[in-house]
């Protein structure tokens, strides 16, 4: 959409944003970056410098944007849409063992989301892997019955995510790197006890093929 901006005629104003490159800089609301490696293209970036519904109502700051996001827009029950006496315990929690961490929220009222930081691409994507398990299992890893290397063999709905995070205006584009079937498909990289990592370009996306 065009008009007039800044009293000036004939100046292009992009109300619903652009595509741009992710090297044009800082994008601004509505705009979708492209990015030349990507086999499908993300999502626009939502928001006019005010908080997402990926964002909203987060007071424990307990989980990054990165594995905060991907949970949030994968998991089946989206808390602040339910109506008040609908509403479940929500989670937000953080649970360590040794040199790893696992980040979990609430997925209504019988099952929970858990995400692990696996690394970061050069343009600052950040790569999650996230799982779908059931409270009793959340219970046990919280409660340390079961380890947290064990954490996703019971998941379901395995999958690397991308988001690419964009603080300044709090919201971000989450797309699917890779889907598994279980958690002996996950590369062992990416699993529970291995290290974070700066990978050198952009993983390869096969989630769509």
């Amino acid at each position: 959409m065009t008009g007039q901006g800044d009293g000036q005629q004939g100046e292009q104003v992009h109300e619903w944003g652009e595509a741009v490159p992710a090297s044009s800089g800082r994008p601004k609301p509505g705009d979708i970056i492209t990015e030349s490696g990507l086999a499908m293209t993300p999502g626009p970036l939502v928001g006019r410098d005010v908080s997402t519904p990926l964002e909203e109502d987060e007071p424990e700051h307990t989980i990054p944007p990165g594995p905060l996001w991907a949970m949030k827009e994968r998991r089946h029950t989206q808390w602040h849409l339910l109506p008040a006496h609908e509403q479940h315990d929500r989670i937000r929690e953080c649970l360590e063992a040794d040199d790893y961490t696992l980040y979990c929220i609430d997925d209504g009222r019988h099952h929970a989301m858990i995400g692990r930081r696996v690394g970061t691409s050069p343009s600052g994507c950040e790569y999650t892997l996230l799982g779908r398990i059931s409270r009793q299992r959340y219970e046990q890893l919280r409660d340390e019955v079961v380890m947290l290397v064990n954490c996703f063999d019971t998941a379901t709905e395995l999958r690397l995510c991308g988001v690419a995070v964009e603080e300044d205006i709090r919201s971000s584009n989450v797309f699917d790197v890779a889907t598994y079937d279980s958690v002996d498909d996950v590369p062992e990289d990416y699993r529970p006890g291995s290290p974070f990592h700066h990978f050198r370009q952009e993983l390869e996306i096969t989630a769509y093929e």
